[in-house]
């Protein structure tokens, strides 16, 4: 493997996309090119960590510049020590937990997250979407205080501006001053976070996706490694 020929021609065939055959997994039509492994898997990782990130965004985004305006009450507080807690709760325990309750013991979720039924058949979105659920609010309910927190501390920052207190004397009405000024000038430092944010969903997570058997990208990444199968661990790293 250090030859120099076979080390150049290995990274020329990663830059060129010619990630090889997998050793042990096959697409749903039978291919075990990287390739076609990856593109089946993406498009659900997608789904799902996309979606939750954007849905956290949108929560974070509205409540959090709310919550600036209600600094010291009971919701400010309860959002700050919840922030608090769930930084340190490992997500992969929080999922497990969200099984036990609502697959175990009030049975309104499966507990595995693959979808029953086979891509090609009619209702395979509506069985994704459905199995999809429970990842999804485990994920919203992981990352949403975090973020409004987060939110709120800048928001609570350009509120004590002094051009926020002029349109508070020329009398602009309080909810234009919190969700057209302040968080207008908010942008800019939102943004970064904001495609960190995103960027990140599209890899995934490796043990929330094994946890529930979600069939993207982390749970294939996590079964190649467990199988030692080096062409898809290469090419999904």
């Amino acid at each position: 493997w250090y030859s120099p020929k076979k080390l150049f021609n290995g990274i020329y065939k990663i830059i060129t996309l010619n990630l090889g055959n997998s050793r042990f997994f096959t697409t749903y039509n039978g291919s075990n090119s990287v390739n076609d492994l990856i593109l089946e898997k993406l498009p659900n990782t997608i789904l799902l960590f996309t979606t939750s990130s954007i849905t956290i965004i949108l929560i974070g985004l509205f409540y959090g510049t709310y919550l600036a305006s209600k600094e010291g009450s009971l919701p400010e507080k309860f959002i700050s020590g919840l922030a608090a807690t769930s930084r340190g709760v490992p997500d992969w325990w929080f999922s497990m937990i969200m099984i036990v309750v609502f697959s175990f013991f009030l049975h309104i979720f499966p507990s595995r997250a693959t979808p029953l039924s086979s891509p090609n058949e009619p209702g395979y979105v509506l069985d994704l979407l459905y199995h999809m659920t429970l990842p999804f609010v485990t994920l919203v309910l992981i990352g949403f205080s975090p973020f409004v927190y987060y939110v709120k501390y800048i928001v609570l920052r350009i509120l004590d501006e002094d051009f926020i207190k002029t349109l508070r004397i020329m009398g602009i009405p309080k909810r234009n001053i919190l969700y057209v000024h302040a968080l207008k000038n908010a942008g800019p430092q939102l943004s970064t976070i904001l495609g960190l944010g995103i960027t990140a969903s599209l890899s995934g997570s490796l043990l929330v996706e094994q946890i529930f058997d979600w069939p993207g990208m982390g749970n294939l990444f996590y079964n190649a490694i467990t199988q030692n199968d080096s062409p898809l661990i290469i090419g999904l790293g």
